[in-house]
């Protein structure tokens, strides 16, 4: 049995338990071009002459008709130029406007379908907004719809698990609650898909498509009449939410409780949080704090104040700001304040509908809300006392609730007998972060462990250190990180990555 085919089996029977134990409570640039002049021929005298008289009459009729009147303005001399206009003959240069700016985006678009990832989660692209239904059950029934049968270009990267020739169709989309029920027409009841790696894209893409609707957070999906959807071998007989088919080990922690407390500087009053840096690549969102002083000297680096991060499911609709409608959850980040001044400007806040960051708010700078697609794992950690980074998502197979792997990524290649650079952030027991190489049988080939900066504390540890790989080990290999466990040495958090070896 190949390791492809084992790895379709494992993962199949994980989506299917996981499935089966859901908490229900849950324009081309054109070419330029040269005219060519055509050549001159001679002009008699008599007709340049009649010419420069005819000149002459003409401005002086112009400059009687154009004199001030009593209770009449002067008029201009010239009218507003318009683009592509001569220069003026008087030497200046006659003015040209600047080019409309497109106005910002106000609201996240929700004409999105999800196209699936190898081994991450999905990413929205976006569709055309005309005869877009007034109601929920049929603007769901559109995009879904739209995700079905439209024959598109997809982006690299991405693929469809249906084909241009599926016969897969939507009945019917009825709304409860939170809830929409999706019954598709499945001709023979074959969805067309094989494998447990295209019924896992075959579902993401669903559940993420039907839940792009505001308020909607999970999608019961039946077949011909009511009956439970069977993809392949997968049987959807429950609603199922973002969380139930992202592919993260973990949801991040949600709520207040769960969040994280940390006491910084406050001894300078007047400190900022400015967000100088976004990155979203479609499976993390990272983002940049730096403190700076507000008062004079101004805009200087300073301690970042005392902060709080948490996670919460956003209301989506109702709020009176740029995310009206916006994502299903948000990463509030609040800092502390102690002038009775101005905190400044937010960069940063807008409207962004990359997935999975949607949007960015902030009430100057000293609180942000950044609006998300899901609720995938989170964490925060600070450098130095001036900057805090927060992270969303990651590869989900890089990724676990304590252990958060930057490089090497997943299917990267590492030479026999050479250091392996191992770059992320841990939040574990003592700081102590353990490592194992496996070969293709499962075989301990190499092992060891190293400190994160920070140990069992709210903000995360970060790691920068090298791994040796065995000189007489090649082929697929697969590195895992993870926490012993203080009670019996058991591995918690585990991530693993395979790597190709050479």
């Amino acid at each position: 049995m190949s390791d492809e085919r084992r790895d379709d089996e494992i993962l199949g029977r994980a989506l299917s338990r996981a499935i089966e134990t859901i908490d229900l409570n849950q324009t081309p640039f054109e070419k330029s071009r040269i005219a060519t002049q055509p050549g001159r021929r001679g002009v008699p005298l008599w007709q340049v002459a009649t010419g420069a008289m005819a000149i002459v009459l003409a401005l002086a009729i112009g400059s009687w008709l154009t004199r001030p009147t009593d209770g009449q303005p002067g008029v201009a001399a010239s009218p507003t130029a318009s683009v592509g206009s001569t220069p003026s003959t008087s030497g200046t240069p006659a003015p040209t406007p600047a080019p409309t700016a497109t106005p910002a985006p106000v609201e996240v678009d929700h004409q999105r379908i999800y196209l699936a990832r190898d081994g991450q989660p999905p990413v929205s692209v976006q569709i055309a907004s005309t005869g877009v239904p007034p109601a929920p059950e049929p603007r769901i029934q559109f995009r879904l719809s739209r995700l079905l049968n439209d024959a598109m270009q997809v982006p690299p990267g991405l693929f469809s698990a249906f084909s241009s020739r599926t016969t897969v169709g939507v009945n019917s989309v009825r709304v409860s609650g939170d809830t929409a029920t999706v019954d598709f027409s499945v001709t023979g009841g074959d969805w067309g898909i094989r494998g447990s790696a295209q019924s896992l894209a075959a579902i993401q893409q669903l559940v993420y498509t039907a839940t792009e609707e505001p308020g909607i957070r999970r999608v019961l999906m039946t077949q011909n009449g009511g009956g439970p959807a069977t993809i392949d071998q997968i049987l959807t007989d429950k609603p199922l939410a973002r969380e139930d088919v992202f592919g993260y080990s973990s949801r991040g922690p949600i709520g207040k409780d769960q969040g994280i407390t940390w006491a910084g500087d406050d001894t300078l009053g007047a400190v900022g949080a400015d967000l100088t840096s976004v990155v979203s690549d479609g499976s993390t969102v990272r983002l940049t704090f730096e403190g700076r002083t507000r008062t004079s000297p101004g805009n200087v680096r300073a301690n970042l104040p005392s902060f709080a991060i948490s996670l919460d499911q956003d209301s989506e609709t109702g709020r009176p700001s740029a995310v009206v409608g916006g994502a299903k959850y948000a990463l509030t980040v609040a800092f502390q304040w102690n002038c009775q001044c101005s905190s400044g400007g937010a960069a940063g806040a807008g409207i962004y509908d990359q997935t999975p960051l949607r949007a960015i708010t902030s009430n100057g700078n000293t609180a942000y809300r950044i609006a998300i697609d899901d609720a995938r794992p989170w964490r925060a950690y600070m450098t130095d006392p001036t900057k805090l980074t927060i992270e969303i998502g990651g590869d989900p197979r890089a990724t676990s609730d304590r252990i958060a792997v930057t490089t090497p990524k997943p299917g990267a290649i590492a030479n026999s007998g050479a250091d392996l650079t191992l770059t992320g952030s841990a939040r574990v027991f003592e700081a102590n972060v353990v490592w194992r190489l496996l070969d293709s049988a499962g075989k301990v080939v190499a092992n060891g462990h190293f400190n994160a900066s920070l140990g069992s504390s709210a903000l995360w540890g970060t790691f920068n250190t090298r791994v040796a790989m065995p000189a007489n080990v090649r082929g697929n290999l697969t590195l895992e990180v993870y926490e012993a466990s203080p009670k019996d040495g058991s591995a918690q958090g585990v991530v693993q990555i395979p790597l190709s070896v050479r």
